[in-house]
């Protein structure tokens, strides 16, 4: 018997492209099925494995109907049995296997991108520019990427083969004359030809009971040249500190030698009113006190006029006290006067300035300095045996450029008039940026 013999053209080619396409879905059905047990995704094939027998079946069934002529028994039996099945049924259980299709085939791409697997590790370890090396004392190397194994021939000049061989060129400094190797803090870092610094670091785990140790080398380029810089820094600084200190110390000696001239200019100006005194005292009686005093005075002038001219030390404490004590000043310390700068200079400046004040205005000899610790603080008090000031104290160009000085060291100036006159300073035991 012939099947569709009168059949027109256009609905046999339609036929037989559903025919086609019924082929096509029953191939991509059995990839699907490979893939998903490749995946090990066995609930998926409940799904799937009914829509592969179905589109064979709609492909017999279609290719029955192409042909027209039934050349099997099994296509008799498809013509006999789906004759009366609407075209439309047919079409949609197709275009419904293939979304199917297309949706089990999304999933299987997306769950292979995001799969974990032994090439993407490996490619993920290759990427980035930290060197890696895993390897198992006397034993071969387990894991290197791209970065260690350039490093390895930069530094080394050869293929990196032996793991353990490597990680102790580095340690001992083994490598090439034009590479070399150096500390910062208790990490080494290697230094190449083309001027690119890695910090080396080493650690050891366990791996499945068996020590395993990862060698890793860090690109610390900019971070090692601003280091370079620093150090460059810091070495200048140093030097301009020793220059500054020799100029600090030479104006010292400067001031003191201005400040001596002026002494024995001020004295030399007594001395005329001494000679005057002199002269009252013979042409009119006085009393032994006023003849005492006036004898005092004319001692400690001479002596200091006719004093011989000394080397003057480099310190400027020393300065200070032995210009004070030419002056007829004894200076007393009570504790320790600082070293550190600028403290040291502070202090000097302040004793200079309390000598001159303790010698013109309170017309005292003496000057006590007390040295104490408040916490973080350096507290200089300093007193004189004079005539107090009286009524509040009105500061002059030496104490306003002695309170400029300590403020700028992060300082601070107190004048007390109770229980006795103190100028008190007191200063940071460290101060920031100073030289």
């Amino acid at each position: 018997m012939r099947l569709f013999e009168n059949l027109p053209a256009s609905e046999d080619s339609l036929l037989a492209v559903m025919c086609c396409f019924a082929l096509l879905l029953l191939l991509t059905a059995s990839a699907i099925i490979i893939l998903l047990i490749r995946q090990k995704r066995f609930r998926c094939l409940i799904l799937i494995v009914p829509m592969a027998i179905t589109a064979y079946f709609i492909e017999q069934l279609l290719d029955a109907f192409r042909i027209g002529d039934a050349r099997s028994e099994f296509g008799i039996m498809l013509v006999e049995r789906f004759s009366m099945i609407h075209d439309i049924i047919i079409i949609a259980v197709m275009l419904a296997i293939a979304v199917v299709e297309v949706l089990l085939l999304r999933s299987i791409y997306l769950r292979e991108k995001h799969r974990i697997t032994a090439m993407s590790v490996k490619e993920a370890i290759d990427k980035p520019p930290v060197g890696i090396l895993c390897y198992a004392p006397g034993s071969r190397n387990l894991l290197v990427n791209y970065a260690m194994r350039d490093l390895c021939r930069k530094t080394t000049g050869a293929e990196l083969i032996n793991g353990e061989a490597f990680a102790a060129r580095l340690r001992t400094g083994d490598i090439l004359p034009e590479c070399k190797t150096e500390k910062i803090g208790s990490e080494p870092v290697i230094v190449l030809e083309d001027g690119t610094a890695w910090s080396i670091a080493e650690q050891e785990l366990e791996y499945e009971k068996h020590g395993v140790r990862i060698l890793l080398a860090y690109n610390i380029t900019k971070s090692y040249q601003k280091s370079v810089e620093l150090t460059k820094m810091q070495a200048e600084l140093t030097a301009l500190g020793q220059r500054l200190n020799k100029v600090n110390q030479e104006i010292v000696a400067l001031t003191t030698e201005r400040e001596v001239l002026n002494a024995k200019v001020k004295m030399h100006d007594e001395m005329g009113s001494n000679l005057l005194a002199i002269k009252r005292f013979i042409l009119i009686e006085e009393t032994d006190r006023n003849k005492d005093e006036l004898i005092a005075s004319l001692h400690r002038n001479v002596e200091f006029l006719l004093g011989e001219r000394e080397t003057p030390s480099h310190d400027e404490y020393a300065l200070i006290i032995e210009t004070a004590e030419k002056l007829g000043i004894a200076v007393n310390v009570d504790g320790v006067l600082p070293e550190s700068e600028p403290q040291k200079h502070i202090i000097s400046v302040a004793i200079h300035e309390c000598c001159t004040n303790t010698l013109r205005h309170a017309h005292g000899n003496e000057l006590n300095i007390r040295i104490t610790t408040e916490g973080s603080m350096i507290v200089a008090d300093f007193t004189n045996n004079g005539t107090p000031p009286e009524g509040e104290l009105s500061e002059g160009g030496g104490l306003a450029s002695l309170r400029e000085l300590i403020e700028g060291a992060e300082g601070r100036m107190r004048v007390l008039l109770e229980p006795e006159f103190i100028i008190r300073i007191e200063l940071p035991k460290e101060v920031q940026n100073a030289i």
